[in-house]
């Protein structure tokens, strides 16, 4: 239910406010027990009646895209390119991510929501315990990117 949500929200935020088309859509659930980082990652936790860690991870190319929207085509100081990617990383997961609450089971209602954390260090995450990971892969002209959700051990899979 949360990644279908947050599927919904990338498309129509990618196809009517930024034009960029969405090619495709892969979507998995509870397949892996780890997921592989892109190039610019950001990540939020919820809480309260939903606890979930979701993840927006996105290639070089995608990313470029992301900022020459966000910038519209200003020039950007060599010196500033990686801080002003983590904040456009960080700006599209909360977008996505509050257009997409009222969608969370209980219309998101009593859930708390963390400020976005860049991770670009990290190769990969791993899930712990009997968390799940679901996650779905979005292609489009200009490069790809992922969201991902891993949920506690308290989560209920029909919430994902």
């Amino acid at each position: 239910m949360v990644l279908d949500a947050l599927i919904l929200q990338i498309k129509l935020l990618l196809q009517d406010d930024m034009g960029v088309t969405v090619n495709n859509v892969q979507s998995q659930r509870g397949v892996t027990s780890k997921l592989s980082m892109k190039s610019y990652t950001s990540m939020i936790g919820t809480g309260g009646k939903l606890s979930l860690l979701i993840i927006i991870s996105f290639d070089q190319s995608m990313m470029d895209k992301m900022v020459e929207i966000f910038m519209e085509g200003e020039e950007i100081d060599p010196q500033e390119e990686l801080e002003i990617k983590n904040s456009v990383a960080g700006e599209m997961i909360n977008t996505i991510i509050g257009l997409s609450l009222p969608s969370f089971p209980g219309r998101g209602k009593g859930v708390t929501i963390t400020p976005p954390i860049t991770i670009n260090d990290a190769s990969s995450i791993s899930k712990h315990k009997n968390s799940t990971i679901a996650t779905a892969e979005i292609h489009t002209d200009f490069g790809n990117f992922s969201i991902s959700i891993i949920d506690s051990e308290n989560s209920t899979s029909q919430e994902k």
